[in-house]
């Protein structure tokens, strides 16, 4: 969470918690991590809903490295790749705000 928030910090997205009363869309995040042949996957999916509930949008994917003191599971993923998932998430996010900014 840390990670995403800064990168969104960086690009003028404002982060808050689920109880945020001003929010204008609600981002909740799945996780899964997979450990094979010394290789940890982190599968991510970020479903974007509106305050009313309704999702608007989905950024999904995966990001596979070396595991971490191999160790299997959450202990094997390294912190780096936490923070490239939330730079391309916050990415996602941007672009598709921005998308929507331009229909509007």
């Amino acid at each position: 969470m840390e990670a995403l928030q800064q990168q969104a910090r960086q690009r003028g997205i404002t982060l808050t918690g689920s109880s945020g009363q001003s929010a204008t869309h609600v981002l909740k995040g799945y996780f899964s991590v997979l450990t094979e042949e010394g290789q940890t996957t982190v599968i991510y999916v970020w479903d974007v809903y509106d305050p009313a509930g309704s999702r608007l949008h989905r950024i999904s994917g995966q990001q596979k490295a070396p595991t971490v003191n191999s160790a299997e599971g959450w202990p094997g993923v390294a912190p780096a790749t936490l923070g490239s998932i939330a730079d391309t998430t916050i990415d996602q996010l941007s672009g598709w705000l921005g998308s929507q900014s331009v229909q509007e």
